[in-house]
């Protein structure tokens, strides 16, 4: 089947014309009341009154907050899946935008608001053109992407039952504005947690050597430990180490007897992943009995590698190039350290995994991020695209 710009006739045009105001308008509604992880309650519920009277089977209740809708075509065929989320982040806005965050020290923070307003704009395209589909499309929105797994839930309670190939958009800073990025392979790393408890002997700060020192001890292992990446592992495999909390102490004069560290670890390569907390383990120990302390390790196994299937990421490309034009269409070069739990659905079903720019803007997981809402027709457009290109007649 051909994707070039012929194929999707004025589909974009449509989206930018019909539709960008009823995307922007949810975007902010979105936008002015985030919710964490699976309590999006409220969210769902502009989701699905934002699907009313469009001939869709909805199903709510999925992964506890999540909204599935199927659109059946014409004839029957084959489902294909488009996904977005829909939690926000814990943290206090700063863009001083008029339809900031009305609720104090949360804010969507990595756009998914954006992915969410942009997968109802997609149902509503589809929807008007639902006698040239063959098969079905079924829009998945999620919660609980910000670390609860929401998209490994929403497997587990069937949401890709019968799915033959299911895709995903994230808005992304830095990538130019309204461009289509992916590859086939390793796209986004495995999310991995830990958190070390380093036990001394405390005792009076004036009195050191009555001690075995546990916030010292917590310093050389946070040192240490960056050398699992920079001298254990090879330069050419990506991987990080991030000690994101270091906590002791009650007070500036007394020598706490434990401190605790907490961090991240980011890979691409799963053996790699698996040696790591080992390693972890062994260093932080051996750091730890050096200073006259202890250590122990809990390690948590989070989200897995993103990986495209090749020619899934393949097929995206080429309806992006369809849809925007070659130059609107750029294979990604490296994958990024981010995580995003979409992996669980690209490991139960083939699929692809797309960047879609927003130009030069403050980074996700800020304050101040937010993006040129004229991308969000161009998101709706490239879901449904993706859906016609596979089952369009």
């Amino acid at each position: 089947m051909s994707t070039t710009r012929k194929a999707f006739g004025g589909l974009l045009a449509e989206a930018e014309r019909e539709h960008a105001e009823r995307i922007v308008a949810l975007r902010r509604e979105i936008h002015r009341e985030p919710e964490l992880g699976f309590d999006t309650a409220r969210t769902a519920a502009k989701v699905v009154a934002s699907l009313e009277g469009l001939p869709l089977e909805v199903r709510e209740g999925v992964a506890e907050n999540g909204v599935v809708a199927d659109l059946r075509g014409a004839t029957d065929g084959p489902v294909v899946g488009l996904r977005a989320d829909m939690d926000a982040l814990p943290i206090r806005e700063e863009t001083g935008l008029p339809f900031a965050s009305e609720v104090e020290g949360r804010m969507h923070a990595c756009g998914h608001d954006g992915h969410t307003s942009m997968l109802v704009g997609a149902a509503h395209l589809l929807s008007g053109m639902r006698e040239r589909i063959e098969g079905t499309v079924r829009f998945l929105f999620q919660p609980a992407e910000e670390g609860g797994g929401g998209g490994r839930v929403m497997v587990e309670e069937g949401a890709l039952e019968g799915v033959e190939a299911v895709f995903a958009l994230h808005l992304w800073p830095g990538l130019p504005f309204g461009v289509a990025s992916t590859a086939g392979g390793p796209t986004m790393a495995a999310a991995d947690a830990f958190e070390l408890t380093v036990r001394g002997r405390g005792g009076h700060g004036a009195m050191p050597h009555l001690t075995a020192d546990a916030v010292v001890a917590a310093s050389h292992i946070v040192a240490a430990l960056q050398t699992l990446v920079s001298r254990e592992t090879d330069p050419t495999e990506p991987a990080v180490l991030t000690v994101g909390q270091l906590e002791a102490g009650s007070a500036f004069n007394i020598i706490p007897e434990t401190a605790r560290l907490t961090g991240t670890v980011r890979t691409v390569d799963e053996k790699l992943r698996r040696v790591m907390p080992r390693r972890i383990e062994e260093l932080a120990k051996g750091v730890a009995r050096a200073m006259r302390a202890d250590a122990s390790l809990e390690y948590a196994f989070s989200y897995p590698v993103t990986r495209n299937d090749p020619r899934e990421a393949g097929f995206a490309l080429e309806v992006a190039a369809g849809l925007f034009g070659e130059e609107g269409a750029v294979e990604a070069s490296r994958p990024s350290m981010a995580a995003e739990d979409f992996a669980f659905m690209l490991e139960a079903v083939p699929g692809a995994y797309i960047w879609l720019g927003v130009g030069d803007v403050p980074g996700l997981h800020t304050p101040r991020f937010s993006f040129d809402e004229r991308v969000l027709p161009r998101g709706a457009a490239l879901l449904a695209a993706l859906a016609l290109a596979r089952l369009g007649s």
